[in-house]
């Protein structure tokens, strides 16, 4: 392994012959089994062994779980294969050894974490769908994070031998159900860059809509051959320039990974164009498109010229030959005779393979063997990576906005930012250019998986490395490099408050092992020892303290399941505290936070996901008993109606009205998606001339158009909607980037009745609604004549805001989608009175209180109503276990969306929104309920407003019969939901409760 990993990185060097991939896709469609066949080409491990032994899988959770949970990398060497129809001086350039580092990555949605962290430092990408299952609702997941990302991905469509022996395809019916996929992938990716869809789960939807009316999935695609001409020069424009993947362009491959075999077209151009008697570039053409071969003209036809007579070249070419080999496999299994035997149909490919394997008796063994003889998966896939995806220096113009975005600047901007944009634009290699590494995430692995990193007595199992990747520069041993975090001013920092280390451990990642380097250049990827003390979960490490930070990690899903953690023996508290700290290191996406009422809380994507960080922190962390609580459910709060209510100051002096009324619910989605990019907006400067503002409002504003645009009628509401939501908004809140807006209000003095306009309409300006504002417009003059000063008041104003939103007066949970407006009006002076700020406290605490006071009372007599987080469940089950699926559904507050049967399979696949509050325990209950044929995935979809009112009273003589004379007949969900969790904060709830029940008496029966 040593000399290998020797020759791996002496191949650094070159950053031209270095390819960056991540392999994406659904769970269990193949990818971790597709990345063992990479790793046996080059030997690390038995090519029998690839898909059983999960190389990359090597935590005992991932091999118990069949699942990849975290993220891991390893370097490949590829040396490509020559073509018979190159130069020789050509061929011996393209067939210059090339360096893949490759990352395998999970597909659970609850570990979506961790592809961000894989996509990040990658270039490209291999996204894998398998074919009977089709494209899956974690698949356009990966596919928007890899647009995101600005990634160039390949697409590998896996399990092919499924539609053979599972399912009985024919070769044309596969044709065609490959056609369909290509199709709706390109559609998909066509929405991402039309932004059409704000959300995945939007697109998603769409996409599954637009399959049922289509009638089934393979028919999705018109293709335009049917129009053209017969000559090979018309096949040229047969290919759409504008789909992401295309048979044409070899950036779409075929194959099984578990059998070992897969193919491009371009594998059999050689082969057949000779036999065809037409050029290779003609036939890669006709073998990409709906295109035929007439036997009797031999000639290449259109389908029209065919008529459904004949056989599509693709069909004929190559899926033929591997139907009649799994056949003929099919049938020495049963035992039936075969004209011809695996053998002679090997030696009629030109395939040499050992008689032993042709003998084995095991007949999918032996035609394993034949197809990895002639289509080897790993060469096929390997050359794919090189030729379509880009290396570090040709894919940095495109993804450097992304991965380093222009900077939050205080002051004037420094010339290191722009030398630092130039050097990762360039991907700059040389030893003095600026030294830039982006870490990604930090992982813990087992001292006995590091070289030289042997655990000595006493000490700590696990190591943390920094995975990472070298944008610019060469990173050596011993460097001294800045630590900067995302909230770093390359315009106004402190040199001494910034933290520098030294990098004395490097090291090359070979999946479960990490070996020591003394340098790497730039464009590659690599783990980094010794920055566990300054790096939380991500940083950027750079020479120079004036580079910008990389942006922030985009993240799939949100953490909205949390627990409380406490351990069983109290003394054990000091090693819990240590062993969060650990975790919260170890894992780029769970959240540790400690609670007012002095519980540590971790915050999940999922259940899985929190399993295994309890687990984590049992076994690896704190290494201690701990008690886990019941699951901490996250809420909002919003209104539904327009209600005003005031409140005053406990001096008197102040009386605050505020003005509450609803937020259409598109606007509320695209504010919540576009927080990152709100926080520039409203919280910085980025350059003099506000080129950047202007451009990331302008976004912002395209956003809410076309979210407006796919929205549903009632949704969409007035033409001008979002300009006039936004046009006086003064600050959004919570936390300063929420989804409740704060507009300009007005004031009056008691020396002036005129209502004067109070605050500054800076949300607005920055959204570039309003020009920048003019001091004059407040009437200092007539503001000056009173004791009390207008200006200072806006802080404590502000402060009140952010605190009313971020806790609602319903059960304290974070308020969403309400536009607010107040009104002041300074009321006379008491003129007996003495020193008010003695007796009451400073003003502006009171505005503060006064301020949240008024904005509760308003919101509760709005229509208070609580919003809860929704998942989107995907579940596939078969006929008979329906009836039990939806009977757990239904017990869940399930919203059923779909049905649909996946052709030709017998398999229902069901569309649920489920909420988070009923998820916990769902899949344990539902494989139980239906003996283990039904399997779900959950993935975070959108919060949906409750339509109960949880303060619900019967008004009218329909509703006491229906609900009661109290409305306690039925169970009041929104009122249960909203009691436990006040229940769990310590706060007031109202309920009726039997004080002594041996008391309770029945009225006595007279006869």
């Amino acid at each position: 392994m040593e000399s290998a990993v020797r020759r791996l990185h002496a191949l650094q060097r070159s950053t031209t012959n270095v390819r960056n991939v991540c392999v994406l896709a659904h769970v269990d469609h193949g990818k971790t089994t597709l990345s063992d066949g990479l790793i046996a080409h080059n030997g690390f491990i038995s090519r029998r062994q690839a898909g059983r032994m999960r190389f990359m899988d090597f935590l005992e959770d991932e091999q118990k779980r069949g699942i990849t949970m975290k993220s891991a990398g390893i370097s490949l060497l590829y040396t490509p294969r020559r073509r018979g129809d190159a130069d020789a001086e050509d061929a011996e350039d393209a067939r210059a050894p090339i360096l893949i580092t490759l990352v395998d990555s999970p597909g659970h949605v609850d570990f979506c974490s961790e592809v961000s962290t894989a996509a990040r430092l990658s270039d490209g990408c291999l996204v894998v769908v398998d074919v009977v299952e089709g494209v899956c609702v974690q698949t356009h997941a990966v596919l928007r994070q890899a647009w995101e990302e600005r990634l160039k991905p390949c697409l590998v469509f896996n399990k092919l031998d499924r539609l053979i022996v599972e399912l009985g395809y024919s070769p044309l019916e596969t044709y065609e159900k490959i056609r369909g996929l290509i199709h709706e992938v390109n559609g998909l990716m066509s929405a991402f860059e039309s932004e059409k869809f704000i959300s995945r789960v939007d697109t998603f939807l769409h996409n599954e809509t637009r399959r049922e009316e289509s009638g089934h999935g393979d028919d999705l695609e018109t293709s335009t051959s049917d129009y053209l001409e017969e000559d090979e020069a018309s096949m040229h424009d047969g290919v759409d320039e504008e789909d992401a993947f295309s048979v044409a362009r070899g950036n779409v491959a075929f194959g099984s990974a578990i059998d070992g075999w897969a193919f491009r077209p371009d594998e059999f151009v050689e082969l057949y164009a000779g036999k065809l008697g037409c050029s290779e570039s003609a036939l890669r053409k006709a073998l990409s498109g709906d295109w035929y071969f007439h036997p009797k003209t031999r000639k290449i036809v259109s389908r029209k010229v065919a008529n459904g007579k004949l056989k599509p070249l693709f069909v004929q070419c190559i899926l033929d030959p591997i139907w009649k080999l799994y056949a003929t496999a099919e049938s020495e299994k049963n035992g039936e005779w075969v004209e011809k035997d695996l053998a002679t149909l090997a030696k009629a490919l030109k395939v040499d393979i050992p008689e032993k394997d042709l003998a084995q008796s095991d007949r999918r063994m032996a035609l394993q063997s034949v197809m990895r003889a002639w289509l080897p998966m790993s060469p096929c896939l390997l050359e794919m990576i090189t030729q379509c995806i880009p290396g570090p220096r040709e894919a940095a113009p495109r993804r450097v906005n992304r991965v380093l975005p222009q900077p939050v600047l205080r002051k004037a901007r420094p010339s290191g930012v722009d030398d630092a944009r130039r050097a990762v634009m360039e991907c700059d290699s040389s030893p003095e250019a600026m030294k830039i590494v982006f870490v990604s995430k930090m992982m813990a692995v087992p001292r006995s998986h590091v070289q030289g990193a042997e655990r000595e007595q006493g000490g700590e199992e696990m190591k943390f490395l920094a995975f990472a990747r070298v944008y610019s520069g060469v990173v050596q041993k011993g460097d001294k490099v800045f630590v900067l975090h995302s909230g770093h001013d390359p315009s106004d920092y402190d040199s001494e408050t910034i933290e520098e280390v030294i990098l004395d451990e490097l090291y090359l990642m070979m999946g479960q092992g990490m070996f020591a380097v003394d340098e790497v250049p730039a464009g590659n990827l690599l783990a980094i020892g010794g920055l566990e003390s300054v790096v939380l979960k991500s940083a950027t490490l750079s020479s120079s303290a004036e580079c910008p930070p990389f942006g922030d990690m985009m993240f799939q899903a949100a953490a909205i399941v949390k627990v409380a953690i406490e351990p069983e023996n109290v003394t054990d508290m000091d090693a819990l505290i240590q062993g969060l700290r650990l975790l919260n290191r170890a894992d780029a996406f769970v959240e540790v936070s400690l609670m007012d009422t002095g519980e540590h809380v971790i915050a999940a994507a999922g259940e899985v996901h929190l399993e295994r960080c309890v687990a984590d922190l049992r076994e690896r962390f704190a290494r201690v008993p701990i008690r886990v609580s019941p699951p901490i459910i996250s809420f909002r709060e919003t209104v539904t109606s327009v209600a005003t209510a005031s409140s005053t100051t406990a001096n008197g002096r102040l009386t605050i009205s505020c003005t509450v009324k609803p937020m259409s619910n598109f606007i509320i989605r695209v504010v919540d998606d576009s927080a990152d990019q709100l926080k520039v907006l409203l919280e910085g400067k980025m350059d003099e001339e506000g080129e950047e503002n202007k451009k990331l409002a302008r976004e912002f504003m395209e956003k809410l158009a076309a979210a407006r645009e796919a929205s549903t009628y009632d949704e969409q509401g007035p033409e001008g909607i979002c300009e006039d939501t936004f046009r006086s908004a003064w600050v959004l809140g919570p936390k300063r980037v929420g989804s409740n807006v704060l507009n300009v209000g007005t004031y009056t003095a008691d020396v002036d009745d005129d209502e004067k306009e109070f605050g500054h309409a800076t949300a607005a300006i920055s959204l570039g609604l309003r020009k920048e504002y003019d001091p004059e417009e407040l009437d200092e003059a007539t503001l000056n004549a009173t004791d009390f000063d207008i200006n200072a008041a806006q802080g404590s104003v502000l402060t009140g805001f952010q605190m009313a939103t971020d806790r609602g007066p319903l059960c304290d949970e974070p308020l969403t989608g309400v536009c607010m407006k107040l009104n002041l009006a300074l009321n006379p002076r008491d003129e007996g009175a003495g020193d008010q700020d003695e007796q009451f406290g400073p003003l502006s605490g009171q505005i503060i209180n006064t301020v949240r006071d008024a904005i509760r009372r308003a919101v509760m007599k709005a229509g208070t109503r609580l919003v809860e987080a929704m998942y989107l469940a995907v579940i596939t089950t078969t006929s008979e276990a329906l009836g039990g699926t939806y009977a757990v559904l239904g017990k869940r507050r399930s919203q059923i969306l779909s049905e649909t049967i996946r052709e030709g399979t017998g398999v229902f696949v069901i569309h649920a929104y489920l909420p988070v509050a009923s998820s916990f325990g769902f899949v344990d209950q539902l494989r139980a309920q239906t003996s283990g044929a039904s399997t779900a995935q959950l993935v975070f979809s959108h919060w949906s407003t409750m339509d109960i009112d949880p303060f619900f009273t019967p008004t009218t003589e329909e509703e006491r019969e229906e609900f009661g004379e109290d409305g306690d007949v039925g169970p009041n969900i929104a009122r249960q939901l909203m009691d436990s969790v006040r229940r769990r904060k310590g706060l007031k709830v109202e309920e009726k409760i039997v004080q002594v029940a041996t008391k309770q008496r029945t009225l006595a029966r007279k006869a």
